[in-house]
């Protein structure tokens, strides 16, 4: 299954010159209120706050707030962390690992209370009554919170989104940017809506322009968003009356959705997707689900019988290469790649015939290997192969990636006679003699 058309519809292609130009981050800041209030005065709220995390990003934000709550006048009395229980990882599951924001949690003294265990939903249950929390702080925690818990807290419950809503409200907004090509991103503080995912008030927001960065990754991307978001929970705290006075509905005409990615995704047809397109949708999942494409291996038996390996080829480490190989070739097809020993790297034929360079790959059940390796590996002949899934009607012995297997005598023959020399270069270097009868 290939990328769907509805990547498509909301893809725009990057031009060749915001791909290769630099320049710093501009900043907007966006914040609904009349005024701000410096982080020396005395706050009108002390909050003891309830945070629901669970990954990194929200690690940042957990973060941010044990350092403002160690300063002077802070806004913050108490932190507890609500987060899901410890998950069996490893071989055979044998390995129990806590979340990132219990790691966090738990060195900095913080008590932590679990979600019930396998639970697909938090309906039913209920915070620990004797807390007495005054605001709940979710950020990229993967429940959706009920109204019964929004409500327990004193002044509701705040989320941090890193987008600029109501664009993509859902699970992955970082990586819908990245596809979409957008020239900004931001993070939303909003309230926590007791019916729907990201559809609160919007407290605060603030901008990032991406026009002029070159091609930002999903990591790079979201461990910016995560500063830009931590710094902005802390600001909005500390004018917490202010902004939720001035909070703004958002509006839903300008709703767009940014849906949990999925596996197939990262299966690409090089005959359909430009170059541009490829290499944008490894900067997007590719560090969560590499971008997938089949390689054909043949082998000719000595019966003339063609048996085929469809191997699935995992393509990492890939990007837009300025010269190529390719652009020397008279004739080339998309999946056509060659091998730059420049580079290290296969240089692959897209649709626009423009190509994609990566320099590892890495075949399915198996570690990843270097390019200069695979093309060994697998006698990729002249340094030049094909992607695709071929049949056997399509195979021809001379074809790159095609083994035509000898009998088995001349093996061994073959064998004998390495054998036979290495033998007589022991026999002379040693002055004794082998025993050859076996």
């Amino acid at each position: 299954m290939f990328l769907t058309a509805a990547w498509y519809t909301c893809s725009r292609p990057l031009t060749r010159s915001s791909l290769f130009t630099r320049s710093s981050s501009i900043l907007v800041t966006r914040c609904y209120a009349s005024s701000t209030t410096s982080s020396t005065d005395k706050p009108s709220n002390k909050f003891r706050i309830a945070f629901f995390g669970t990954d990194d990003f929200a690690v940042k934000h957990l973060k941010s707030l044990i350092v403002e709550k160690g300063k002077p006048n802070s806004c913050i009395e108490s932190i507890e962390l609500i987060c899901p229980p410890d998950r069996r990882t490893g071989r055979k599951l044998k390995d129990i690992t806590p979340s990132p924001t219990k790691g966090l949690a738990e060195l900095y003294g913080i008590p932590v209370h679990h979600t019930p265990p396998n639970a697909k939903s938090l309906e039913g249950w209920q915070l620990p009554s004797d807390r007495g929390y005054d605001l709940g702080v979710v950020v990229s925690f993967g429940y959706f919170v009920p109204a019964p818990i929004i409500h327990g807290f004193k002044h509701g419950a705040l989320n941090v989104h890193p987008s600029l809503l109501p664009k993509y409200r859902g699970a992955a907004p970082i990586q819908h940017t990245i596809l979409a090509g957008d020239d900004e991103t931001g993070v939303t503080i909003q309230e926590l809506d007791d019916k729907a995912f990201d559809a609160g008030r919007i407290l605060a927001q603030k901008k990032m322009n991406l026009g002029g960065v070159i091609a930002p990754r999903y990591s790079v991307l979201k461990e910016k968003l995560g500063d830009m978001g931590s710094r902005l929970l802390i600001n909005t705290l500390q004018n917490f009356d202010k902004c939720k006075a001035n909070a703004t509905p958002q509006d839903l005409s300008q709703v767009t959705t940014a849906p949990k990615i999925k596996k197939e995704w990262s299966d690409i047809d090089f005959e359909d997707m430009e170059s541009w397109q490829v290499e944008q949708l490894h900067r997007a999942i590719g560090e969560q689900y590499p971008l997938r494409t089949i390689f054909t291996f043949t082998r000719i038996k000595p019966s003339k019988k063609i048996k085929q390996r469809h191997i699935t080829m995992q393509l990492l480490n890939m990007y837009l290469p300025k010269d190529s190989p390719i652009y020397d070739m008279e004739t080339v097809t998309p999946g056509t790649f060659v091998y730059c020993p420049q580079e290290k790297a296969l240089h692959i034929c897209c649709a626009d015939g423009n190509p994609v360079a990566v320099t590892h790959i890495k075949a399915e059940g198996s570690s990843s290997i270097e390019a200069r390796d695979f093309v060994n590996g697998y006698e990729i002949r002249n340094r030049t192969g094909q992607f695709g899934y071929f049949e056997p009607d399509e195979i021809q012995p001379g074809m790159s990636g095609v083994r035509v297997q000898k009998r088995r005598s001349e093996f061994n023959k073959t064998i004998r006679k390495r054998m036979g020399m290495r033998r007589e270069e022991f026999e002379k270097l040693y002055n004794t003699k082998l025993d050859t009868r076996r």
